[in-house]
């Protein structure tokens, strides 16, 4: 359990929290349904936004796997005392 104390979970935790912002950024700007804001429309004729919009679907396959990491090992750490 002493592993779980460690800042190497502790930086685990930081680094799938990061990556959880940026893909759920991303997914919210890049939702079909979120053009229709004014905050977006602008951007739906740019071309890196095509681009990222292109990737859309596997950002998911990246976000998924991360907030589950995230949580298994943030409570684990929280449970031993962290």
């Amino acid at each position: 359990m002493k592993i779980l104390l460690s800042p190497l979970i502790e930086n685990i935790i930081l680094i799938t929290a990061l990556v959880n912002l940026v893909a759920v950024l991303t997914v919210f700007f890049t939702c079909r349904f979120i053009p229709s804001l004014h905050l977006t429309r602008p951007l739906i004729n740019k071309k890196w936004y095509k681009l990222l919009y292109k990737y859309h679907s596997h950002v998911w396959w990246l976000l998924v796997p991360s907030v589950v990491i995230h949580a298994i090992i943030a409570i684990m750490h929280k449970l031993a005392g962290g």
